[in-house]
C-alpha cells in the first residue's frame, strides 16, 4: 500500500473514532458501536494493506489481523483484544441488523476496543494522532 493510501486510512479511522465517542456522548449508542467497530476496520485494513481479493470482508479481516504477520517480528495479538474486536463487531450486527438497542456500555467497550487497536498500530509504525486523545 502507498504511504499517501496509509495516511488516508489512517485518517479515517481516527474520524471513525472520533465520532463514536460524540456519538456516546448524545447516547447513540447504537451509531457509536458502528463507529468505533469501523475505526477497528479501518485499522486493521491499515496494518494489513490492500485485501488479496480486492476487498476485505469482515471475518476474515480479524482472522487475518490476528496473526500479526504486519508486525515485525511477527507477534500475534492478544486474544482479549481479539476477542474484543469480535465483540464490537457483533455488537454492531446486533445493533444494525437485529435492531437491538445497544447502551452506554457497549459504547464504552466498543471505543476502549477502538483505542487499543489504534494505540497498537501508532505504536508499531509510530503514526500520529493528529491532536486526538486517545
Amino acid at each position: 500500500m502507498e504511504a499517501q493510501r496509509q495516511q488516508a486510512l489512517w485518517a479515517i479511522a481516527l474520524e471513525h473514532y472520533q465520532a463514536a465517542g460524540l456519538l456516546a456522548q448524545q447516547d447513540w449508542h447504537n451509531v457509536s458501536v458502528a463507529c468505533s467497530y469501523y475505526a477497528v476496520f479501518t485499522a486493521m485494513w491499515v496494518a494489513l494493506g490492500d485485501p488479496p481479493k480486492g476487498y476485505w470482508e469482515h471475518g476474515g479481516i480479524v482472522d487475518w489481523f490476528a496473526r500479526g504477520d504486519w508486525r515485525v517480528p511477527a507477534v500475534p495479538i492478544a486474544r482479549e483484544l481479539i476477542r474484543a474486536i469480535r465483540g464490537v463487531y457483533t455488537d454492531r450486527m446486533q445493533a444494525q441488523y437485529r435492531a437491538v438497542r445497544l447502551t452506554a456500555g457497549d459504547s464504552a467497550a466498543g471505543l476502549q476496543t477502538a483505542r487499543q487497536v489504534l494505540r497498537l498500530l501508532a505504536d508499531t509504525w509510530n503514526f500520529s494522532f493528529g491532536g486526538i486523545g486517545l
